[in-house]
């Protein structure tokens, strides 16, 4: 029977047709040079190639053709004076935040951070950009709760970032390689410098990537400017791999990532900040590894032992008044994570069959400082509060996981079934207690370690009905356990004055797993010579969400806390399920008239709703996107000389419904984000062998939008104030972006 593999111009068509938006010819025969099986999944690939096409700058423009893909931000000046700003994870399928996995190379990146005293857990004050694309070969988005493999676990899918290696730019035909490329991107008026440098000497590969940034705030469609950010970025990508041995390898990287930003949020003008504030912002992760790869026959064994460092630190400073008292305050505050880790990971092939199997063990140091100076200007009164935004946590994670597939005959059919386990164990200890919540005694009693664990079963079925059409279902159990800052995040009102009433927010140490199961169904055919085409429908429950929930007053453990008294707790149980469908064309198959031209569409749509466990009431799911469909036409000169592409992306309207498990004040109604089309036009240029020049107009009917995910919490513009700052988070109008490499 013939074997159901995709062939490699039909999967690099696929993936094509998964971003919604046509690939470079070239890339697609990169693309084929890796033969990978049907699996009963869908992972989205976006090449380096596709990222320079989308002008990618940061995380948010990643997903930008994705249909149920998005990367929600913490606003500049969304909420408190000293929370930060930028991009906090990804949305997909109506999961986010620290329910979706985000590592780079295999290693955990920090969670998300959430805001104590916002109304939600899903609300975020420090951005996650912890790292630059042009440093990057691929992204992966899967979707769902994580299958059993390495890396970080995710509820609701997973985002893996793989850096680029030496092996992408030289070989014994190529020894050398060098590359400089300069770019601009109208959104940010962001400028860019990189070099890439590549050598082989023997046995040895290395590599180096220095990337330069400097920009300035996302521009607005909207009629009133956001708020200014002046900020700069270095990455620095250096590894160097060693050839041991025929099949063995040894590599060292070292991966670092610096920014800069300088904020000033005009929109906190008013009584209180009668000039606003100003915040300096700092984001630093450095990553060294040591990585070895041994092939033996049937076997390949990986391994990787590693350090990685990653804080973001803000420093605010703004002029306060409170009745006729006037102050200057200073604020700093830091997210500080610290991981050390050792890794391997084994596959072994039985003719058709395989498994794999592989364990981590992470030690890490989580802290989240928060101090402020404040002066009283008449007086020069001087008063120093430390209020940590959670507890100082050291946290232990072994994880480990098995998965196989073992492919059969069924009804005369060739089926792969795949079956997986993901283990995971966490410990956590807190320390420096003596500084939590220094106004409320009782609430560092409560805090003790604490130990959890999971099993995370998974099985997959692709059967093959056609050498070209498959059919494959799914199903996943995920776990989520509560991270540090659910557990002992805090906000409160008196620790200024150590004494007094006020209200609070504090964590729970006694949450519970989060839980999910999912199920997913879907195809993939070559529905004819020049047409590739996949579906998939998909049905998730979510059990035991945690949100805030307002308590009752507890006079005998928290007799200050008498004005409203906040906990997250398991609260939410959840529902989704919707589809995507994609489909891509290479009309130069259709007829030869048509050589080079392509098109493809993708389309995605979802429904959800979330249940208070409490009080019974349900209302939607308001982090599920709203509708989205992408189309694409494409033409690449068969000589491999340039090419342009025509993209245009539509979603729908939608509002954001009441929060059912939504636990302290919420608007009378949320913005009701209007629908809206969008149209890109891109190209490239070869310029001979040594030359490239890629330039895209995006936004160019220059038209209006929003992005819901990152807004739908802003209240409805029945005031000027809250209409000000709708108008200040539309999305960028009509802008260029453009690079230009010389390479040797």
């Amino acid at each position: 029977m013939k074997a159901s593999v995709l062939r490699p111009r039909r999967l690099a068509l696929l993936l094509a047709a998964a971003l919604g938006a046509h690939a470079h010819a070239e890339e697609a025969t990169r693309l084929g040079e890796i033969l990978v099986t049907a699996k009963p999944e869908e992972t989205k690939t976006i090449n380096s190639r596709e990222l320079d096409k989308r002008g990618v700058t940061d995380m948010s423009q990643i997903a930008r053709y994705e249909t149920l893909v998005t990367v929600p931000a913490a606003l500049s000046g969304g909420a408190n004076i000293w929370d930060g700003a930028g991009n906090t994870g990804f949305n997909i399928r109506g999961v986010e935040g620290n329910r979706i996995g985000l590592d780079l190379d295999g290693i955990a990146l920090p969670d998300a951070a959430p805001r104590p005293d916002s109304s939600t857990l899903n609300s975020f004050g420090v951005g996650r950009d912890y790292f630059d694309p042009e440093t990057f070969r691929e992204v992966r988005i899967g979707a769902g709760s994580t299958a059993a493999d390495g890396g970080s676990a995710g509820l609701g899918g997973k985002v893996s970032f793989v850096t680029k290696a030496p092996s992408d730019y030289v070989s014994d035909e190529r020894p050398v390689y060098a590359e400089y490329k300069a770019g601009y991107h109208g959104a940010n008026n962001a400028r860019l410098n990189a070099l890439t440098g590549a050598a082989q000497f023997g046995t040895l590969q290395a590599l180096a990537v220095a990337v330069h940034r400097r920009g300035e705030q996302t521009e607005s469609e909207g009629s009133v400017p956001p708020n200014p950010d002046d900020w700069s970025s270095d990455a620095l990508l250096a590894k160097l791999a060693w050839r041991l041995a025929p099949g063995q390898k040894l590599g060292f990287t070292f991966d670092g990532f610096r920014s800069e930003h300088e904020r000033e949020f005009d929109n906190k003008l008013g009584t209180s900040y009668p000039q606003g504030a100003m915040q300096s912002s700092r984001t630093r992760r450095n990553r060294f590894s040591v990585e070895h790869e041994l092939a033996a026959g049937p076997w390949l064994l990986e391994s990787r032992a590693y350090v990685q460092d990653a804080r973001v630190e803000d420093h605010t400073n703004a002029a306060y008044v409170v009745g006729p008292q006037r102050y200057a305050r200073s604020i700093d505050t830091a997210f500080l994570n610290k991981s050390k880790g050792l890794a391997a990971n084994a596959t072994r092939q039985f003719g058709a069959d395989s498994i794999a199997f592989g364990a981590t063990v992470e030690d890490q140091e989580s802290r989240r400082p928060w101090r402020e100076e404040r002066t009283v200007l008449a007086t020069g009164a001087h008063q120093v509060t430390n209020k940590n935004r959670m507890a100082d946590m050291d946290t232990l994670k072994l994880s480990a996981f098995v998965r196989g597939e073992y492919v059969f005959a069924l009804a005369g059919l060739r089926a792969t079934l795949a079956p997986g386990l993901r283990a995971e164990y966490r410990k956590l200890e807190p320390k420096n207690l003596q500084n939590y919540v220094i106004a409320v005694p009782g609430a560092a009693k409560e805090i003790r370690k604490d130990s959890d664990s999971f099993l995370s079963p998974s099985l997959g079925l692709t059967v093959a009905l056609t050498p070209d059409f498959e059919v494959y279902g799914k199903f996943t159990r995920g776990y989520r356990m509560p991270t540090a800052a659910e557990r002992t995040g805090t906000y409160d009102s008196f620790s200024y004055t150590g004494a007094g009433n006020g209200y609070a927010t504090l964590g729970n140490p006694n949450l519970g797993k989060e839980s999910s199961n999912a199920f997913e169904l879907g195809m993939r055919a070559h529905a004819a010579r020049w047409l590739m085409v996949s579906a998939s429908t998909f049905y998730n429950r979510y059990k035991d969400f945690i949100e805030y929930v307002a308590q009752p007053a507890d006079p005998v453990n928290f007799p200050t806390i008498t004005f409203g008294l906040f906990r997250p707790e398991n609260i939410g149980n959840a529902r989704s399920w919707g589809g995507e469908l994609s489909a891509v064309a290479d009309l130069g198959k259709l007829t030869p008239s048509l050589q080079g031209f392509s098109a493809s569409l993708a389309a995605g749509a979802s429904r959800g709703t979330l249940e208070n466990q409490h009080t019974g009431k349900k209302a939607g799911m308001n982090s599920i996107q709203p509708y989205k469909t992408t189309a694409s036409l494409g033409w690449d000169d068969p000589q491999k000389r340039g090419g342009a592409s025509l993209t245009a992306f539509h979603t729908r309207s939608k509002q954001a419904e009441p929060e059912v498990a939504a636990a302290q004040s919420q608007p009378a109604a949320y913005f009701a984000v209007p629908s809206a089309t969008v149209v890109d036009l891109a190209g490239y240029w070869k310029i001979g062998k040594q030359a490239e020049l890629n330039a895209g107009i995006y936004n160019l009917g220059d038209k209006k939008y929003w992005d819901y995910a990152t807004v739908r919490t802003l209240a409805a513009g029945t005031t000027a104030v809250a209409q000000a700052e709708i108008e200040r988070q539309a999305r960028p109008g009509r802008h260029l972006a453009v690079n230009f490499k010389l390479m040797y």
